[in-house]
């Protein structure tokens, strides 16, 4: 063994052992040392990515919802104030202890034109917590418009519209 090696030996479950041997097959790698530098490798890559405040998403090709992929590592950089919620087809993160969409408390500062302090009182939130929720929702534009169209096309489904009254006649 060359001088500038160091031998790795640690014990595995049964749990374990089945998990490197399917992620071998997964990454078709001659051996378990192989998946193994191969699974380090992509969680180095990965856990770079979220530590520069990226969120990693996936999709099915031609599937329009991409669905974020929570990552184990990371967690003490992220959201301190927003959380995902058991929502059936929305991915965006929610006020952490409310049913309350980020997008809700952004697009309501835009509409009335409001600064971080007044929305920090009037949605009753930390002002941390609404810095938090204006870069979130910057940094995830595309997530909210799919999410903004799939709810105006669910509307309509259910004959509900959407169009802005006209108050002339």
């Amino acid at each position: 063994m060359p001088k500038d090696t160091k031998r790795e030996n640690f014990e595995v479950t049964p749990e374990q052992a089945q998990a490197i041997t399917h992620f071998q097959e997964l990454a078709n790698a001659t051996s378990r040392k192989d998946a193994m530098l191969a699974a380090i490798r992509l969680g180095i890559q990965l856990g770079e990515e979220v530590s520069q405040g990226k969120q990693i998403y996936i999709s099915k090709p031609g599937f329009v919802e991409p669905e974020r992929v929570l990552l184990p590592f990371g967690a003490t950089r992220g959201p301190k104030y927003l959380v995902q919620h058991d929502h059936p087809w929305k991915r965006q993160l929610f006020v952490k202890g409310r049913k309350l969409p980020a997008a809700n408390v952004w697009l309501a500062m835009r509409v009335d034109n409001l600064t971080a302090e007044e929305a920090a009182e009037d949605w009753d939130l930390p002002l941390e917590a609404i810095h938090e929720i204006e870069e979130y929702c910057e940094a995830n534009k595309a997530l909210l418009q799919m999410e903004a169209a799939e709810e105006k096309r669910l509307l309509i489904e259910k004959g509900i519209s959407v169009e802005p009254k006209n108050s002339r006649r």
